[in-house]
């Protein structure tokens, strides 16, 4: 407790005084009914003198805003991505920030930093540096976005008084073109494959929806009748642009799918009986479809791997590459893809008729010449490495 001989009227509303066993100043008033003390960070009663001044004429102006309250980084952390939730954003988001959030954390945790106040910029950029001698720096500048946000987003909330991290540029990495396999090699995979891989195969390549699409697909989205395959966005199982889209089943494609027999389950495609479904028919594991397809690659001889070689999301590069190689109008192919990056006015003025989807379709040249032999496509002849 302090006696009244240390404690020093600044002005009419403030008394400065010091505090604890480091006898740190602060400033003790009253702001529209609230008692407040502010540390004013200093041993020396002249600087602790002028620096109440200044409190003292914000006060005045009505310009003083408290320090906000101390706040956890991981408390802040689980709250913004609760606030994501809110506003709706697709569970995969959700789970990725958490992810980057943990990793961040746990550099934080070997710093001895734990409140969001405590961060500086010099943190940001060793745990980015950190990251980058591990992860490529497409995963570093994405990383470092999402923490970015977290501070942006903490300082709209007041949970900070200043941004750390608000003059600070990321340079977004050079996008690097990802090749997809040839037409050659897509026929030599749908030789090679087989069921139920095959099918899978067929309509990733033939539609270029991805594999997370096609694990949602369910059995009313497949619309032989209209010669439709909906790709849907439902709440709980969105689409990565949240948007829905149809593309037209094309004439080599559309037997394929008719081969499937009828179902009452609620997937298109199902897994195979498992400990926990031993009857089947739960949904496909993008991740295992992924591994099969690898695998295959790796019987074939074919370039494997996301650094240097294919993965099953090289197949939607496949459809798209192999599209505009047949002519056909981009903005057709950005609606079957699903594709909304184009800032052009065409994005916004295109529309894509259903008979004229149906048609474009039809010109794609997916079918294999009478002439060609399957045979030439098989395992021991595919050498192609491009």
């Amino acid at each position: 407790m302090n006696n009244d001989q240390e404690r020093t009227r600044v002005g009419e509303r403030l008394v400065i005084y010091p505090r604890g066993k480091k006898k740190i100043y602060i400033a003790d008033f009253w702001q529209n009914g609230v008692h407040r003390k502010v540390s004013l960070k200093t041993r020396n009663k002249k600087i602790a003198t002028e620096r109440a001044i200044q409190v003292a004429v914000e006060l005045y102006q009505g310009n003083f805003h408290a320090a906000p309250a101390v706040v956890a980084v991981s408390q802040a952390a689980t709250d913004y991505v609760q606030s994501l939730q809110t506003d709706g954003r697709a569970r995969k988001t959700t789970v990725k920030y958490t992810g980057v959030f943990k990793i961040f954390l746990e550099f934080l945790i070997r710093k001895r930093i734990h409140h969001l106040h405590q961060v500086t910029a010099s943190h940001f950029d060793a745990w980015r540096a950190e990251r980058r001698a591990i992860r490529h720096e497409k995963t570093v500048y994405s990383e470092s976005v999402i923490v970015k946000q977290l501070f942006k987003w903490a300082m709209s909330r007041k949970l900070i008084a200043d941004d750390p991290l608000v003059g600070i540029r990321l340079n977004k990495p050079n996008s690097e073109p990802k090749a997809g396999p040839s037409f050659e090699q897509v026929n030599a995979i749908l030789t090679a494959a087989d069921e139920p891989l095959k099918v899978w195969l067929f309509v990733l390549a033939f539609t270029g929806m991805r594999v997370g699409e096609l694990q949602r697909l369910r059995m009313e989205d497949v619309d032989f009748a209209g010669n439709w395959i909906h790709i849907r966005s439902r709440r709980g199982a969105e689409t990565k642009t949240r948007n829905s889209r149809k593309v037209p089943l094309h004439p080599r494609l559309r037997p394929e799918l008719e081969k499937r027999p009828g179902s009452s389950q609620t997937w298109f495609f199902t897994a195979g009986p498992s400990s926990k479904f031993p009857d089947g028919g739960n949904w496909i594991n993008p991740k295992r479809v992924n591994d099969q397809f690898q695998r295959l690659l790796e019987k074939l001889n074919l370039p494997t791997g996301r650094k240097s070689g294919f993965v099953i999301h090289s197949l939607r590069h496949f459809f798209e590459t192999f599209t505009v190689n047949a002519s056909l109008p981009q903005r057709v192919i950005d609606v079957w893809l699903g594709h909304h990056s184009d800032k052009s006015m065409a994005a916004v003025y295109y529309r894509l008729l259903d008979d004229d989807s149906q048609k474009f379709m039809k010109k794609v040249p997916f079918e294999l010449k009478v002439s060609t032999d399957l045979t030439t496509y098989s395992s021991a002849s595919v050498s192609i490495a491009d």
